[in-house]
């Protein structure tokens, strides 16, 4: 689990794309790790841009006011990974949403 990668995580039976944002070396020895979710249905704003990955193709919207620490075992499949720009995209956002 890297950060920028796209995963499928299951938590009572629903399913939801979520993007891993946490510093693996600091979580590699949790049991959990942040990530932001993906919704397909939610449209994009200044702090929840569109994300696409490797290839161009459009992921969903990352709602990065709904980062969040999730147990890497609800963490089902790999689903991906964001592009660079992507991956800029996000940080800024993160950035605004945590005023640092």
């Amino acid at each position: 689990m890297r950060r920028g990668e796209v995963w499928t995580a299951s938590r009572f039976g629903h399913d939801r794309k979520v993007l891993i944002v946490g510093n693996e070396s600091v979580a590699r020895d949790r049991e959990g790790i942040l990530v932001v979710p993906i919704s397909d249905v939610l449209p994009p704003g200044l702090v929840e841009p569109v994300v696409r990955d490797v290839n161009g193709a459009v992921l969903g919207v990352a709602q990065t006011p709904r980062v969040g620490q999730v147990n890497k075992e609800t963490l089902k499949a790999r689903a991906g990974a964001l592009a660079p720009a992507s991956v800029e995209i996000v940080d800024i956002s993160l950035r605004t949403v945590l005023d640092l």
